[in-house]
């Protein structure tokens, strides 16, 4: 990971008359096919979106669900999430546990590999920010590329503190407890 904040936090964050909207955009060094295969197959999900263990399944289809059901300190979590929208390869859109919220993900073959655009459309931006969705969003997707590579790496909380940090200075995630 570079120390370059310009390219480590790509996170933005966009206040709409609905809501608002959180982006992220990606360059990933892989084929279009097995980031599509990393963002809809649960084995390769378990991977790097979530920071708890979960079983996941995934009913790959418009109306389907998407399901992670694990637990975090103890306490069983489980989210689902309803399939919107597919266009193999490029276009997997699904609603958010958060009522109301949509993620959508693009994909864009290039020379090098393939654009992911992540689009997270919220009701409630300051909602949004008090629960860290940027961060978290960061964290998980600085994890998607070494899992393409064959090489997952564990949930970092240290990476995710120095996010939290970062995007509170910018007003985009909750301000950092002192310890």
């Amino acid at each position: 990971m570079t120390d370059d904040l310009t390219t480590r936090y790509d996170g933005v964050v966009e206040r709409t008359a609905a809501g608002g909207v959180i982006r992220f955009e990606r360059h990933l060094g892989y084929d279009i096919h097995d980031v599509w295969d990393a963002i809809t197959t649960p084995e390769r999900l378990a991977d790097w979106w979530l920071p708890f263990e979960a079983d996941i399944t995934v009913d790959l289809r418009e109306g389907g669900e998407m399901v992670f059901a694990g637990s975090s300190d103890g306490e069983a979590i489980t989210l689902t999430c309803t399939i919107l929208r597919i266009e193999r390869p490029v276009l997997f859109e699904h609603t958010h546990p958060a009522a109301d919220s949509t993620m959508r993900w693009e994909l864009r073959a290039v020379d090098t590999g393939s654009i992911l655009r992540l689009t997270h459309t919220v009701t409630d931006v300051q909602d949004a920010i008090d629960n860290c969705y940027v961060v978290g969003l960061q964290t998980s997707l600085d994890r998607l590329e070494p899992s393409l590579a064959s090489r997952p790496e564990a949930w970092d909380w240290d990476a995710f503190a120095a996010g939290q940090e970062h995007y509170a200075d910018l007003g985009l995630a909750a301000p950092v407890e002192p310890s």
